[in-house]
């Protein structure tokens, strides 16, 4: 028998969106889960391999804890701020806000299209006004509370985008979007005291071996260097942690 994709699943989506069995119930007496993703970047180009491969293994996850009994919140939203709209928007005479959310749609229409157990409801877009108010108060207590801060940091800079890049998106000295070189350069930037709280968030999660092994990790994999596990056993805290890694990061730059 052959699987009629097409109509079977189309089927299944719109019983989803009538009765919500994926949306969390505020108020409900049973144990709590929370899964979350990083939330994407809608660009014009759509869902890449790189979206669905998280996403899918939370929604097991998701899945699995609904089943055994858990009131799951499972949000979704769009990260949508981003220098790349804007330098299309110039591009293409079109505003900023207009190329957004013909972006933010095609990615939810995709995103329902995998099936995905996202608590709809409770979808967020960053340049919503209604919802980035609230960042920007959570950024003046923080400045109030000397937790953000400016400073001078190396940054990847694509010379055509105009933008910052993470060090994923540079591929062999170019930008993986538009292929222009990518400098290294200093940039004025806020920053937030994250170690502040390290040691309170360790604390309350009980994870301290897990997270140095980890970051260790992370840190030899992004900076392509190694760091022997043996260095780290005389840090206690996770803030001396961060002290180190910083330490290790800038005797082995090479800008």
């Amino acid at each position: 028998m052959k699987y009629d994709f097409a109509a079977i699943e189309k089927k299944w989506q719109k019983r989803w969106e009538e009765t919500k069995p994926y949306a969390a119930v505020t108020g409900d007496k049973r144990p709590k889960f929370y899964g979350l993703i990083e939330f994407p970047y809608p660009s014009g180009q759509g869902l890449h391999v790189g979206h669905p491969r998280p996403f899918t293994a939370m929604d097991i996850v998701t899945r699995k804890k609904r089943m055994e009994g858990y009131n799951v919140l499972y949000p979704i939203g769009f990260d949508a701020f981003g220098l790349p709209t804007e330098n299309y928007a110039i591009k293409n005479h079109i505003h900023p806000a207009i190329v957004t959310k013909q972006n933010i749609a095609n990615f939810t229409s995709q995103l329902k299209m995998l099936g995905y157990g996202f608590d709809w409801d409770r979808c967020i877009d960053t340049t919503d006004p209604s919802y980035y108010k609230w960042t920007q108060w959570i950024f003046q207590q923080m400045f109030k509370r000397g937790l953000a801060y400016k400073a001078t940091m190396p940054v990847n800079w694509c010379t055509s985008c105009k933008c910052v890049l993470a060090n994923e998106e540079v591929v062999n000295g170019v930008c993986e979007r538009c292929g222009s070189e990518v400098i290294r350069k200093e940039k004025s930037q806020w920053m937030l005291k994250i170690t502040a709280y390290a040691d309170r968030l360790i604390d309350d999660l009980g994870l301290d071996s897990f997270l140095i092994v980890y970051f260790i990790t992370e840190i030899e994999d992004c900076f392509e260097i190694d760091i022997p596990e043996t260095d780290f056993i005389e840090f206690v805290t996770v803030k001396d942690l961060c002290e180190r890694i910083q330490l290790e990061i800038k005797k082995h730059s090479t800008y």
